[in-house]
Order: structure tokens, then sequence, then C-alpha cells
């Protein structure tokens, strides 16, 4: 009995999606729980797995194809299962690639696995879509790789990480000369950065900030407590802290529009992400509700779904404000651009122990460089250095979670 494939709804505001890859080609046979096509929305790649053992029998929409979500793209078949091509196109409502007279039978001769070549190296190698392209990018045969997934699959951070060992990896996996095709999350990307750089009139301000009472915060836990990974990370307390500030200057949650400025009457904090797709932005909505404990573990999901291209629309979207951190890359000042629609957004440089006066006196403290960059048609200057001063007393003052 023919099996449809349709491009899945993933979270509830999934309109439509683009295949991005057919992992398998027509022919070819799989068995349940293998990756038959990776799906592409504007910020979200996910994998799409057989729903049991068969052959592909037919695509139906090719790869770049932008469907609607529910739309079948393909046909799966069971193994040696004799269809009418005809018949099956016409029960699926498809007439594009209609053929008549002609009978398919498939045979127990396709991949059993994911089939891939490299290099001219073909193998039955288990991969994911992203690993292979990867792969593929910096010309390395999978055949040389332990993969750490689910029954020995490849992964992209075990292709990321053979990358490193060499030596020879580039930023993105590309290669010099190479052109990169603008599509998926660094289309998008492009075209909010440009749209926000061309539409918004922004100023950044600069403040350096004392945050001793976060590193002391942390390294208290740090003695004290036997899993680390419980411990809140600066982000998760800056989200909580800035969430509180936005409660205080709601004009800075806020978005211009046609008709006046919108006040937002939630507070979604967005974090941006690096992952190798690109930059992506988790969302932790509600944030002015949560503890510092409630934000950090939901921020360790989010991320850690991002980072594994496996989020759903709904990590990603309705952010009323947004923060960066390029600390860990030892970074002292940047200029954040503004996420659209939003109004303003954060960013948070590296932290720095220095000599400064403190109550009176030179002492050694920990310091970091903070840029508020906000869209002056929605803030004057002085209510958003209220605000960058605001979260300054917060910070400085912070021992505990609520």
């Amino acid at each position: 009995m023919p099996v449809k494939l349709i491009m899945p709804k993933i979270g509830l505001n999934m309109v439509e999606g683009q295949i991005a890859e057919w992992v398998v080609k027509e022919g070819e046979s799989v068995k349940k729980g293998d990756v038959m096509y990776v799906i592409e929305t504007d910020k979200v790649t996910n994998d799409v797995e057989a729903p049991q053992d068969g052959v592909l029998l037919k695509i139906l929409v090719p790869v770049q194809k932008i469907v609607q979500v529910r739309e079948v793209v393909g046909i799966l078949v069971e193994q040696n299962e004799v269809v009418d091509l005809e018949s099956v196109m016409k029960e699926f409502g498809d007439d594009r690639n209609k053929k008549e007279g002609i009978k398919l039978k498939t045979d127990e001769t396709g991949k059993q696995s994911q089939k891939i070549a490299i290099s001219g190296k073909t193998g039955e190698i288990l991969a994911s879509p992203l690993a292979k392209r990867l792969a593929i990018q910096n010309d390395i045969d999978l055949s040389s790789i332990k993969g750490s997934g689910p029954g020995g699959r490849i992964k992209m951070r075990d292709v990321e990480k053979l990358i490193k060992e060499r030596g020879n990896g580039k930023e993105e996996g590309t290669l010099p000369g190479k052109t990169i095709a603008l599509t998926g999350i660094r289309k998008v990307v492009a075209e909010r950065m440009a749209f926000s750089a061309a539409t918004m009139a922004m100023v950044t301000l600069n403040s350096e900030l004392d945050v001793t009472s976060l590193v002391v915060y942390r390294d208290g836990l740090k003695k004290a407590s036997k899993d680390k990974k419980e411990i809140p990370s600066y982000n998760a307390i800056l989200v909580y802290l800035t969430a509180r500030v936005l409660r205080e200057f709601p004009y800075m949650n806020a978005s211009f529009a046609n008709i006046g400025i919108k006040l937002v009457d939630v507070v979604n904090i967005g974090l941006a992400v690096d992952t190798s797709e690109g930059l992506m932005v988790v969302v932790v909505r509600k944030a002015d509700r949560k503890s510092v404990d409630q934000i950090h573990k939901e921020l360790y999901v989010l991320a850690e779904r991002a980072q594994n291209q496996r989020s759903v629309p709904e990590d990603l979207k309705s952010s009323t404000f947004t923060i960066t951190n390029l600390g860990i890359y030892g970074i002292d000042a940047f200029t954040p651009i503004i996420n659209p629609p939003e109004a303003a957004i954060l960013g948070v440089c590296r932290f720095v122990q220095k000599d400064v006066l403190f109550e009176g006196q030179n002492k050694r403290r920990a310091m970091a460089n903070f840029s508020l960059t906000f869209d002056h048609r929605v803030i004057d200057g002085g209510p958003a250095a209220r605000f960058l001063q605001r979260l300054g007393e917060l910070i400085a003052k912070f021992e505990h979670a609520e």
C-alpha cells in the first residue's frame, strides 16, 4: 500500500516549508527511522524519517521548492510491491508527473541505509544530511569518521571535530574560491539585517558596568554544586535581569509601526546563538515571570536544539528584545544590529578583571562593556541611557535568584 510522504507541520505557526535535500533517491530502500529528506523553514532545518520500511517510489517535490504543510512530497511503497504509477499519482492528486501505462516493481536491490558518495568513494554510511554537506564542502571521506549518534550515525559535530583536528577547516565549513548559495538561515539573516539597517534610525550607547556580583554569585554556586550543568549561565542571569528592567522601562519593549509605537505587553527575551548553519535567536517567553533557574534550564534546551538544527518555529518567534553575547570570543566592544521588529538589542562583551575606583578605594573588580543599540524613531537617547544605567544597578547588587 503506497504511503504519502508529506511536508510536516513543525510547530503551531508553520504554514509552508522547503525541501532542502532528498537523502534517499528514487528506487532506493529505507528502514523505518532512516532520514529520507530534509525540510527547511525560515530558520529551522529538520530531518524527516521514514515512517516504515520500504522503497522511495517517487519524488513529487524537488529540492528548493516551497510547498504548503501536509502537501504530498513523495511516495513510499513496500518492498516487492507492484504498483500502477498512474493510479498512484491520480490517487494522490498530482498530475505533474503522471506517466500513462507505466508499472513499476520495486525490489530489494535498493540501499538499506544512507548510501553516499564523497570523492568517488561509495559506502553504506549512516550520516546526517548536515554532516554530509559539511564533509563534501571540506573534501572529507566520511568512512574515516566514527559517528557519535545512534547506531554509529555520523553527526555534524563529528565532522567539525575532524576539521579542527586536521587544522584545515574554514569558518562555516567553506573552501577558498567557493561560492555559497544564499539560502536557508543565511538568507534570512541577510534579509533581516539589511532591512534593519535600511529602515531603522539605529544609535548605540556603550557603558562599562561592574559585573563582580555575577562572578561572585556563580563562583559560590560552583563551590556548592556537584552538578555544574545546574549552575545558571551568565546569559541566563542577564536575561533574568534585563526582563525585569524592561518591566520598568516598557518603551524599550516596543516596536515601530506606521500607525505609531506599539508597546508590547509581554516580555519575550531573544538570545542570539551561534550555530554552524548561521545565527539563530532562541526566545525565552515571559522571561519577567521566570526565575534564573527556570531561564537557565530553558535556555539550555533551546540552545542545544538550535546548535543541533532541531529547533521548532516556536523556539525562534515573537521575541520583543534581544541579547547578543560575544564575550566568549574576547570581544571588548561591538555594535549589535537590531532584530526587527524590535526596537532595541543589548550587546554583552567579555568580563575583565581590572583596577577601578570602588567605594572610594582602588579595588580589583570584574568589568564588562555593554552596548545598547536602539531605534531612535521609538526611543530617545535619555531614556535609553537610563535603561542601561538601571540594568547596571541591578547587576551590581545581584546576589541571588528570586
